[in-house]
């Protein structure tokens, strides 16, 4: 209002003044309504975890201590999108999701499966600070199933380091390998699941006694 008093009429009148005038002729200002949060931004709002795991990633039983994150695969103008549980006690992929889509149900999909499988109360859930993980809906499964959710610090990446070299070794002896052959979300299904089932029985780990996950898993627990 001052401005346009000012710029339209050459009058220069201060923000008291102005104020009583407009009160004395009963005047009152358009002011815009502030606006709430729809259901969907409140959905969208960042709930993070403090990072419980501090790269502490030796679990001496297994289903204690898991690690959770998502890679993506490049195909022919598409990407194919690859979500794992990993359980640190013998760095078993336990859960895993291939889709199409970056949707919600990438990490929660790996939680549901693996609940499914195994008793998760009271087990650690440690993933990065991704909306996959921050979102009200992932976080509400958590507590649903008794998780305790764990997350790294924001853009540390060592801190969900055994995960992370997994999926180095997955794009390195899978997707390298067979980067030719994937034209299509079909593909790179067929050669990850190819790979899971190696990885889990087949490829022996010296950290692991020269045994494979699944391996190490029953020769020191046969439950």
């Amino acid at each position: 209002m001052k401005i346009v008093l000012n710029r339209k009429y050459n009058l220069s009148v201060g923000s008291h003044t102005l104020r009583r005038l407009m009160a004395a002729n009963n005047l009152q200002s358009a002011i815009r309504r502030k606006r709430r949060k729809s259901i969907r931004q409140i959905g969208l709002e960042k709930l993070t975890a403090d990072n419980i795991l501090k790269r502490d990633f030796f679990a001496p039983l297994p289903g204690r201590k898991y690690v959770t994150d998502i890679t993506y695969i490049p195909i022919r103008n598409s990407m194919v999108y690859f979500s794992v549980i990993l359980d640190l006690f013998n760095g078993e992929i336990v859960s895993h999701k291939i889709s199409r889509s970056a949707d919600a149900a990438l990490s929660t999909d790996v939680v549901s499966n693996l609940a499914l499988k195994r008793d998760l109360e009271g087990a650690v859930l440690h993933s990065d600070q991704g909306v996959h993980y921050t979102n009200k809906a992932y976080q509400s499964l958590l507590k649903e199933k008794g998780i305790i959710a764990s997350m790294s610090r924001k853009g540390n990446c060592w801190d969900n380091a055994m995960v992370e070299n997994f999926f180095s070794h997955y794009k390195c002896e899978c997707i390298r390998l067979c980067k030719k052959s994937l034209y299509s979300f079909e593909n790179v299904v067929e050669v990850t699941e190819e790979y899971l089932n190696f990885y889990n029985k087949e490829r022996y780990q010296s950290r692991l006694k020269n045994m494979s996950p699944i391996d190490y898993r029953l020769q020191n627990f046969k439950n």
